[in-house]
């Protein structure tokens, strides 16, 4: 056989040929040689790439509820979860260089600028924007001349009008982090292959759109008698994911309010997506605070929470599913759920939507004006930043009394007569039949026997003839029948009844109606003016004849007797 020989010439390529190839390999370097030039490829397997087909990242956008809903990491190909599009979101696409010496680029989380890679400013940064389908295609063209290594940064949500219909008003809650990619890419089912047309499908969740609502006895407005209990509902729908069990193992960053990595925390596929402090849970967390209107009154112990499924019954939740407490100094009353109360609220298979806090107050007895109250929810779920929502303030619900001024005088001096008594009824026929008004706002017959504690709500008229009913429950009237407005319809009649007079006066013979509204409190305005008549001056009863007749019957009395003895002696002699 004939042996072929090399010459110096093919000897040196050869040799340079095989040290170039074992410096890609130590350095890990993505390079190959074809006629001589170096070319762009993912790892040293790669088939080479080519001239003629068009590169072109894709990236669709996703929206997820919560983590436990993510599928494996992408392939470069397109999935196309059942999962709901996003239009309008905004990527930035930067082409990078790997510094020497530097990490190798697959995670910007882990790689750092200026450490391990640095911007390529022979590329221009592009912008792509998701369209209507949540697709953005970025063209690089044909060719080798822009294969490498890209930094995808997504962009903050700022959508508006129809790109943000599309998700119901609901923006993404926290940018999916940076990430690398390689054009062309390794197949990663076939290493011998590469993907010029690059699918990437991150997957965001979208803010929870919390409706917060405040109610007052189940309505925007209410009145009872001042000094009685009454109760606030604090609603709202609950936030998706607040209990997340992760779907496949990875980890997850914890993010404080301005949306910075702080820590992370290790997700275990079929487990619960924790935070913890040592023992103690820190996220999931749950909260409902209700800094109370310095003018109420929070009745202990009366605080508890409870949730429902879409439009069905309010269920108790049991004692250990929740916290209560109390902070007299800023009268501040705060729900939280427990790890308990997470995991049975938050769980998809209990199809709870809804939770509240129902609390009670009192304003102090005879208390007059409008008070409205608001409260927070507060919430955050391992990869949220925390969150606290506050209903609009349009919406506060509002409790409300009134009083009125009475005004007792003399029917032609016009002075004031002291020593008037007054009672209250709630209508004319109680008024006529003696049945007032107490201080726990009931009406009793004027001889009941009263519950202990309870007494008839009754005014005096002081030295100048002044009197007043204070902290008087109102009825509110709308046309709505659902929202308290102020210059709504808010007033009760009530029916005076005067049951004392002053010494020397007569009785008011005739119940007063009195219309209270949320201006009749107001002392420069008297309600009801009452004139006593003084009492007329009547005969004396007797006179000169009844004296006679008296005199006769004494003179008769006394012959009677005297005649009884002497008959009396004479029979003894």
């Amino acid at each position: 056989m004939k042996k072929k020989f090399f010459s110096v010439r093919q000897l040196s390529k050869l040799l340079f040929t095989t040290l170039l190839l074992s410096a890609g390999l130590s350095s890990g370097s993505n390079l190959l040689l074809q006629d001589n030039q170096i070319i762009h490829a993912e790892t040293l397997d790669n088939a080479i790439a080519n001239e003629t087909s068009q590169r072109t990242l894709t990236i669709w956008k996703y929206a997820i509820t919560d983590f436990s809903q993510l599928e494996p990491r992408g392939d470069g190909t397109v999935t196309n979860p059942s999962r709901e599009l996003i239009p309008g979101i905004q990527f930035k696409v930067e082409r990078v260089n790997k510094i020497n010496g530097g990490a190798s680029l697959t995670d910007p989380k882990v790689q750092t600028l200026g450490t391990d890679y640095e911007i390529d400013s022979t590329f221009t940064a592009q912008t792509i924007t998701t369209d209507s389908t949540g697709k953005a295609i970025l063209d690089l063209g044909t060719g080798r001349a822009n294969d490498g290594i890209y930094l995808v940064t997504e962009l903050p949500d700022n959508r508006t009008g129809a790109d943000l219909a599309a998700t119901d008003g609901k923006k993404i809650e926290t940018p999916v982090y940076p990430f690398f990619v390689y054009i062309p890419q390794t197949s990663r089912s076939d290493l011998s292959s590469l993907i010029y047309d690059v699918q990437v499908e991150p997957k965001n969740i979208l803010e929870d759109l919390l409706h917060p609502d405040k109610t007052i006895n189940d309505k925007k407005g209410d009145s009872v008698q001042a000094g009685q209990t009454f109760r606030w509902e604090l609603t709202t729908n609950l936030p998706a994911g607040l209990w997340q069990i992760a779907s496949q193992t990875g980890t997850i960053d914890i993010l404080d309010e301005t949306g910075n990595a702080v820590d992370s925390v290790e997700m275990v596929a079929g487990q619960p997506i924790v935070y913890r402090n040592g023992s103690n849970l820190v996220q999931p967390n749950f909260s409902m605070v209700d800094e109370l209107n310095s003018d109420l009154t929070y009745i202990p112990d009366s605080a508890k929470m409870q949730v429902r499924q879409a439009g069905g019954e309010w269920i108790d939740l049991a004692s250990e599913d929740y916290t209560v407490s109390f902070e007299s100094s800023t009268n501040t009353v705060t729900t939280t759920l427990t790890e308990a109360g997470l995991s049975k609220v938050g769980s998809v298979a209990n199809g709870y939507t809804d939770i509240r806090t129902l609390l009670s107050t009192h304003v102090p007895e005879g208390w007059n004006n409008i008070v409205e109250n608001t409260f927070t929810v507060n919430h955050q779920i391992p990869g949220q930043r925390p969150k606290s929502t506050t209903p609009p303030e349009t919406t506060n619900p509002k409790y409300y009394t009134g009083g009125f001024d009475i005004e007792k005088m003399e029917e032609n001096s016009e002075e004031g007569l002291a020593g008037a008594e007054f009672k209250l009824a709630i209508s004319e026929s109680n008024a006529n039949n003696k049945i007032f008004i107490a201080s726990n706002g009931n009406s009793y017959a004027e001889d009941a026997n009263l519950p202990t504690g309870v007494t008839f709500l009754t005014t005096t008229s002081d030295e100048n003839g002044h009197a007043t009913f204070d902290g008087l429950a109102l009825d509110w009237t709308d046309a709505n029948d659902n929202n308290y407005v102020e210059n709504g319809e808010v007033s009760r009649d009530y029916w005076v009844v005067e049951t004392t007079a002053p010494q020397g006066y007569e009785l008011l013979k005739e119940a007063q109606r009195v219309t209270v509204d949320l201006t009749t409190a107001d002392d420069a305005t008297i309600e009801l003016t009452v004139l006593n008549r003084p009492q007329t001056s009547l005969p004396f009863t007797g006179g000169t004849g009844r004296t006679a007749l008296i005199s006769v019957a004494l003179i008769a009395i006394v012959a009677g007797a005297t005649v009884s003895f002497l008959y009396k002696k004479w029979k003894q002699a």
